[in-house]
């Protein structure tokens, strides 16, 4: 067994067994499963021989330790809480229901997405705190940092076309998943570099600067549009004591995107326009191209508006484009309607409002308390990387049953309860004091 495998198992197992002592271990140990493990690369097939299911038995020892110290955690329901369940039960209705059959592929991805909510359930329920909150944004840059660093001491055989590919954990084994991961540390990194002393916006410098560069590797036409979105908002909300160093920071990285890119990536990020060109002339009439998967959904949704079930888009759509022999959506939106029809979508929109809808709560609820700033800094990272995701990646690519997304998704009801319990304590600590003093 090789140093690698050894120090990655002994990292599961001691965050699994913590989870005993503290949930938030567990919270961890199930993230540093899906962030790192695969079973597909080396260092994967020698750890599945030891430990064949990691992310069900970090869930198990999650589970174990929530039961534990379930004093100690969150129990009550928010509305948007609710949302995430009916929508579980949604893809369950339609897909038993109204779908076109069920074969072992789609019984995978119903049990994928079913373990999926049990850990958003008690993700829920034990990141309850800022420290807690804090803690996950650490395990996703360190997760993206390893990854980013292992990328660039690998050989040609992980590049297919020139793009990295294979690495990370099956979500990110895709070099549009895994790029977008990047994306992600590197917003939260970037918000933590706003906030710390000098000594450590350099280690944080360089952190991004690999991460960028990881990106860079990828040549993710889906990241390059997502973050292109995602500028306008950082330029224009960023936080009135930060906004200098937002600007500053986003003209350097924006120089040192140019430095770090290389002739491949800029070629490929025009494909972009020409492809949306072809598609307006019609010059691909051979080549099944996105728009072409988009028009048949809409047939196979007039068709089939309560959805066709989980998995099912593949084997429908050849009978409502026959260029297409059966490739996947290229778009989480169509993806859900065609799918899961009519409630899915309007389902997942209501989801996607509701979650800015709280974002803007918790901001106005720490309007004028010593914690403004804190957590301004958290929703302003929350709300970048979504953006990145929902009108960058989610629109060229299908990732409705990748599990990054639903978490993302479910971190702002954790900030809000956070929020609650640092206002309540402070309201407590202020009675205190004038109890005190009377």
């Amino acid at each position: 067994m090789s140093f690698t495998v050894v120090l990655i198992y002994t990292m599961f197992i001691v965050l699994f067994i913590g989870a005993l002592w503290k949930p938030i271990f567990g919270v961890l140990g199930y993230l540093s499963v899906y962030i790192l493990y695969n079973p597909d690369i080396w260092w994967g097939a020698t750890f599945e021989h030891y430990l064949p299911r990691p992310s069900l038995t970090a869930v198990l020892f999650l589970i174990a330790g929530a039961f534990i110290h379930k004093g100690k955690l969150n129990w009550t329901f928010s509305r948007r809480e609710i949302e995430l369940y009916l929508f579980l039960g949604t893809v369950w209705f339609v897909s038993l229901f109204f779908g076109i059959g069920i074969e072992d592929n789609n019984w995978i991805y119903l049990m994928k997405m079913t373990k999926l909510f049990v850990f958003i359930f008690f993700f829920i329920r034990v990141v309850n705190s800022s420290n807690h909150y804090k803690l996950v944004i650490w395990m996703f840059i360190l997760g993206a940092a390893l990854l980013a660093y292992h990328a660039h001491g690998l050989s040609s055989g992980y590049f297919a076309d020139g793009r990295l590919e294979e690495i990370g954990g099956i979500d990110f084994s895709e070099s549009n998943g895994f790029a977008c991961f990047q994306a992600l540390a590197m917003t939260f990194l970037g918000v933590q570099f706003l906030r710390d002393s000098m000594w450590k916006k350099v280690m944080y410098v360089i952190g991004i600067a690999f991460m960028l560069d990881t990106i860079i590797l990828t040549q993710s036409r889906a990241v390059f549009l997502g973050i292109v979105m995602a500028v306008p908002y950082v330029l224009f909300r960023a936080s009135p004591k930060y906004r200098k160093q937002v600007y500053v920071s986003v003209i350097l990285g924006g120089i040192l995107f140019f430095m770090l890119a290389d002739v491949k990536f800029f070629g490929r990020m025009d494909t972009i326009q020409q492809q949306f060109e072809n598609q307006i002339v019609n010059t691909q009439e051979e080549e099944v191209g996105r728009i072409d998967f988009w028009k048949a959904s809409i047939l196979m949704f007039m068709d089939h508006p309560l959805g066709v079930g989980v998995k099912n888009f593949e084997k429908m759509v050849p009978y409502y484009d026959p260029n297409n022999i059966g490739r996947d959506a290229h778009n989480t939106y169509v993806l859900c309607y065609s799918e899961i029809g009519i409630l899915g979508i309007v389902l997942f929109l209501i989801i996607i409002g509701e979650t800015f809808l709280q974002i803007r709560r918790i901001r106005l609820a720490v309007k004028d308390t010593p914690h403004e700033e804190d957590i301004r800094l958290h929703t302003f990272a929350i709300t970048t990387v979504l953006i990145i995701y929902l009108l960058g990646y989610m629109t060229t690519h299908s990732i409705l049953y990748t599990e990054i997304l639903w978490i993302l998704l479910a971190m702002p009801i954790c900030l809000e309860n956070a929020t609650k319990k640092l206002l309540e304590s402070e309201n407590q600590t202020t009675l205190n004091s004038e109890e005190a003093t009377s």
